[in-house]
This record gives structure tokens, C-alpha cells and sequence, in this order.
């Protein structure tokens, strides 16, 4: 008999693996060699430890580009073998360490390089990620928040597409993401945690604090739009397949990502998320906003986009693609330049 909580797994996320640096070939060689979820971590950590050598071999010969991007694709390995994988705190938190030390082996390696960054939040801090386009003296910037089961290194590509543009980027974990899930966790006042990243940006001196952007995926978009009603400071702002809000999302919610996200939201997964909402938040929301929805994503589907979309009192896109599944990952190629592209012009 199949795992269930394996054929969960690829029936809902195989486009979100796909698309964000795992080969089809090596996905495939997973697939077969699985047979239990109890194996899933392991499995995906073997093959991030083969990238990490590949990684360490480029690094040796010289080749510092090539050692970077190993690294990178690494790290997201292990992001992938940590993901829903909270039943086992031992390997959840070994992943997410490992994931770490991917990404720290490769910032100085990547073009342009990466600054990690740990920034100052309520006793404790949050970590990040900055790059800066070497073409622009000092370019805008553009902070991004994950989704509720993700952390900020499922944004790189996304982050890719935006830096190629003129743009600087920050990705960060916010409370109830990666590791930060075991000190914080995810709050319906995410606006909070997104004055701390603001405030830290604006104190820099080598970006345009003045054109500065804020967006993000799944629910990162919900935190997003609520972060630029709450903070003038932001420019610009995008939503990729969130909500209006998600409450009464949980019974419809498959098991394995109900045990999961009380890492994220705590024991009371189910009454913080009823509390996630744009109600009486939306009005606030005065300067562009885009929203990028798929037709065929049954956990956040458009109708979210539109009850934001009369409630902002700004200049808002709001783009449906019927054949999209959630954040359009089987689409990718359209909608990660897309939002880039609408960055450049809008910051």
C-alpha cells in the first residue's frame, strides 16, 4: 500500500519542488528509492550532502561560482527534507542547521555576493539574507516573506528574478518560520515583525530606503499587505495566492500539514489562523499593490484577491491565471519575472 502522507506530499507540492532548483532526474531517484515518509528527511539530506561535495570539489578547483551555486541548491535540499517533517524534532532541527551552514558556505561565493544578516527583534533576532545588484550604486530594495510552511530560501529564485532587475533584495524569517519556529511563533500582527525588518533597512546607508518594496508568497502575502497598511515606509507591495483571510481553512487542510503547522502557529494552530484577516486593514492600504493568483489553487483561490481588491484604497493589479496552482509555482517562468518586472516599475 502507498504512503498516504508521501502521495500527499507530491499530489500538493511536486510544482514547488520543481520549480525552485530540484533537477527532475535526481526528484525522480527520490521518488523511487521512498517508500515510508519516515525516510523523507533522510532521503532528500543525502542528496543535499551530494550537492554540498559537489559544492566543496568546485570550491577546491577554483571554480568559486560554481562552488556557490551548489551550495545554494543544498541548502534547498535541506530545506525540502525539513519541510512538513516537524513530527521528528531531532532531524527537523538538524535539517534546518544544515540548511544554515548551505546558505553561509555560499554568500560570499554568489554574484553578487550575500550578506547574512540577524536582525534585532523583541530579545531575540531574526535572520535574513541581503544581495545588492553590482550595476546600481544604490538601488531600491525589496523585502520578502515566506509562506507559513516555508522559509526565506524558497524565495531565492524569486529573489533571482528582482535582483536581475535593478533591485536589491532582503529575505527574511519572521516568527514561526525555519528555525525561528522554536522560539516564535506565526502572529495574526505580522506587521510587527515587518516594522523591525523596515527599521533595520533604514538604517543602512548603500540602498534607496526611499523606494523600498515589501511582498510575498502564500501566506507571506497576507503579512505582506498588512505590513505596508501599517507602514508608510513601503512603497509597493505584492501578494502571491494568499487570503483575505484563512480562517475556517483548517478542516479542509490534509493531516500532515495540520500536525506541521502547529510548529508554525502553535498548539492553537486553528484559532491563530481564524485570526489572520485583512479586515479592517485592507482600507489602509494606499500605494500599488500587485496580487498573482492561480485559477487552479483550491487553498487560496481569487476570490481572496478580490475582497482585498475592493477594500485597498491604492492603485491595485490583481492577475489570475486559471491553469496556476498555488503561487504559480507550475508556472514560474511567467509570474517570478512578472512580479520582478512590476518591482522595477512601480519602486
Amino acid at each position: 500500500m502507498a504512503d498516504q502522507n508521501l502521495e500527499t506530499v507530491y499530489r500538493l507540492f511536486t510544482w514547488r519542488f520543481l520549480s525552485n532548483r530540484i533537477p527532475l532526474w535526481e526528484f525522480e531517484q527520490i521518488r523511487k528509492k521512498l517508500e515510508h515518509w519516515e525516510d523523507w528527511c533522510a532521503e532528500w539530506s543525502h542528496w543535499a550532502r551530494h550537492h554540498v561535495n559537489l559544492g566543496d570539489e568546485a570550491l577546491k578547483a577554483g571554480r568559486k561560482r560554481t562552488a556557490g551555486e551548489a551550495f545554494i541548491t543544498a541548502g534547498l535540499y535541506y530545506h525540502w527534507a525539513t519541510f512538513l517533517f516537524t513530527h521528528d524534532q531531532a532531524q527537523f532541527r538538524e535539517g534546518l542547521e544544515a540548511m544554515d551552514q548551505c546558505w553561509q558556505k555560499a554568500a560570499p561565493l554568489l554574484d553578487p555576493p550575500m550578506e547574512i544578516l540577524q536582525i534585532p527583534f523583541e530579545n531575540t533576532t531574526l535572520p535574513g539574507y541581503l544581495r545588492k545588484p553590482s550595476s546600481v550604486e544604490k538601488p531600491p530594495i525589496v523585502i520578502l516573506v515566506p509562506g507559513g510552511d516555508s522559509t526565506k530560501e524558497e524565495l531565492f529564485d524569486l529573489t533571482e528574478n528582482i535582483l536581475s532587475r535593478g533591485l536589491a533584495i532582503l529575505a527574511f524569517d519572521g516568527p514561526g518560520h525555519g528555525a525561528v519556529s522554536f522560539r516564535l511563533k506565526l502572529r495574526p500582527d505580522y506587521e510587527v515583525p515587518a516594522r523591525a525588518v523596515v527599521d533595520s533597512v533604514m538604517q543602512r546607508e548603500d540602498l534607496d530606503t526611499q523606494r523600498l518594496g515589501f511582498g510575498g508568497i502564500s501566506y507571506g502575502g497576507l503579512f505582506a499587505c498588512r505590513a505596508a497598511a501599517f507602514d508608510d515606509r513601503i512603497r509597493a507591495v505584492f501578494s502571491m495566492s494568499s487570503w483575505y483571510t484563512p480562517a475556517g481553512r483548517w478542516p479542509s487542510m490534509v493531516p500532515l500539514s495540520q500536525n506541521a503547522i502547529k510548529q508554525y502557529m502553535g498548539e492553537n494552530a486553528p484559532q491563530v489562523q481564524d485570526s489572520m484577516t485583512l479586515e479592517g486593514v485592507a482600507e489602509r492600504i494606499k500605494v500599488p499593490l500587485l496580487q498573482i493568483y492561480g485559477g487552479s489553487d483550491p487553498a487560496s483561490p481569487p476570490e481572496q484577491a478580490y475582497r482585498t481588491e475592493a477594500e485597498v484604497q491604492g492603485p491595485t493589479t490583481t492577475l489570475v491565471f486559471e491553469e496556476g496552482v498555488h503561487v504559480c509555482n507550475n508556472i514560474h517562468y511567467i509570474v517570478r519575472p512578472l512580479v520582478a518586472d512590476w518591482l522595477a516599475e512601480t519602486i
